[in-house]
C-alpha cells in the first residue's frame, strides 16, 4: 500500500518526564527530511500541537520518517524523529537506519485513521 502523500496530521503531546504533566508554551519544530515542509508551533495548555502534513516519501536508505524538536527560550531541549509505518517496498528495517541508532522502539507514534481519509500520529513526549 503506497501511503506516500496521504493526509497525515502529526499529534505531539509533551510533558513532564518527571510529574507526566503537560508542558504548555514550549515551541515545536516538525519537518520532513528536506526541511523545506517546517512547522513550528507552541504547545497549548494540555501540551499538546498539531501539524497537518502529508505522509513522507522514502529515501534511499531511510526508513518512512520525520524530524521535530522541542525548543524553550530559543533552546533546544529535546530532538528525535518519527518513525512511520514502513510496507514491503522498504526493504530495510528501522535497525539499519541511521537515523535510529538512539534507539528506534521509542520514536514510533501511534497511527490510525486510513490512507482515503488522511492518518494522524500521535505520540506522547517526555521533556
Amino acid at each position: 500500500m503506497n501511503r506516500e502523500n496521504v493526509p497525515l496530521t502529526v499529534r505531539l503531546r509533551l510533558v513532564s518526564a518527571n510529574s507526566g504533566r503537560p508542558v504548555p508554551g514550549y515551541e515545536v519544530n516538525l519537518w520532513h527530511c528536506d526541511r523545506e515542509s517546517r512547522g513550528r508551533q507552541t504547545s497549548d495548555p494540555a501540551g499538546w500541537v498539531a501539524f497537518p502534513s502529508a505522509f513522507p516519501g522514502s529515501s534511499a536508505g531511510h526508513w518512512p520518517h520525520m524530524h521535530f524538536e522541542v525548543l524553550r527560550n530559543s533552546d533546544t531541549i529535546h530532538a528525535a524523529q518519527l518513525a512511520l509505518p514502513g510496507d514491503s517496498r522498504h526493504a530495510m528495517s528501522l535497525t539499519g537506519d541511521a537515523c535510529f541508532t538512539g534507539g528506534w522502539a521509542l520514536e514510533i507514534p501511534s497511527v490510525t485513521g486510513d490512507t482515503h481519509r488522511g492518518l494522524v500520529a500521535t505520540r506522547t513526549v517526555g521533556l
